[in-house]
């Protein structure tokens, strides 16, 4: 081979290979998180949605007709995060502007998933009815400079379990 064919490569080599890695790492977040959002679909669907049940309210009006013999505090929390090539591609779309569908795929995920956590540890409870639900978020960084961007959300959803 000659030596600018040999440059060329290189050139392409120098810039295809740094680039795979988000793209590898971004179709195997694809895959993982269409895995986990499949199973937590089937479990929504064996326990039924949380803020569609009529025993679960969510808003702060008095709740005078429920005849309560225990209530329990109710609380769970759980991360989750993007995978580094779903933060590079955010990074990139930051940059132009619009709708991170990356993020807001993380974030309808950590919600529902809490929200059927908090439905569970209800039924491990014998609570009949949920009030007053209320979910906390809060991005984690594992970072102690501000150089790396990486990050997850904390979600911490709590409420009052009555039977």
């Amino acid at each position: 081979m000659s030596e600018s064919t040999m440059i060329i490569l290189y050139i392409i080599a120098s810039i295809v290979v740094p680039l795979s890695f988000p793209f590898i790492s971004w179709a195997l977040g694809r895959w993982y998180q269409a895995g986990i959002t499949s199973k937590l679909m089937e479990n929504e669907k064996i326990l039924g949605s949380i803020l569609d049940d009529k025993m679960s309210v969510t808003t702060s009006n008095k709740v005078s007709m429920i005849g309560a013999e225990y209530s329990t505090l109710l609380h769970v929390s759980l991360c989750v995060g993007p995978s580094m090539g779903q933060m590079f591609f955010m990074w990139l779309k930051s940059i132009f502007g619009g709708r991170l569908h990356s993020y807001d795929v993380v974030l309808d995920f950590g919600r529902r998933e809490a929200l059927l956590r908090l439905k569970q540890q209800a039924a491990e409870r014998g609570c009949t009815s949920i009030v007053n639900i209320r979910i906390e978020t809060s991005v984690v960084s594992f970072a102690k400079t501000q150089k790396s961007k990486q990050a997850s959300v904390e979600f911490l959803a709590f409420a009052t379990g009555i039977r």
